[in-house]
C-alpha cells in the first residue's frame, strides 16, 4: 500500500544541489508566504503529462527532451 503524500515529504530526500538556511525563521516565513500562492502544476496537467509518457514508453509518440541537467 502506498503511504499518503505531504508537502512536507521533499525535507526527507536526499540534498544534492540545495542551500543551507542557517536563519530557520525567516525560512518559515518565506515558506508560508509561498503556501498562499495557487499551484505552479495543476493536477489535470500531471495526468495529461503521465498518458502523454505512457504512449511514448508504447512506442505511440515519441519524447523529446532537452536542457541543462548535470546529472544527464
Amino acid at each position: 500500500m502506498t503511504r499518503s503524500w505531504s508537502r512536507s515529504d521533499w525535507r526527507e530526500k536526499p540534498r544534492v544541489q540545495m542551500p543551507d538556511y542557517p536563519n530557520a525563521q525567516a525560512l518559515s516565513g518565506v515558506e508560508a508566504q509561498l503556501r498562499q500562492y495557487p499551484p505552479l502544476v495543476f493536477a489535470g496537467e500531471v495526468r495529461r503529462l503521465k498518458r502523454q509518457l505512457a504512449e511514448a514508453a508504447a512506442g505511440r509518440a515519441f519524447l523529446l527532451q532537452g536542457g541543462d541537467w548535470p546529472w544527464c
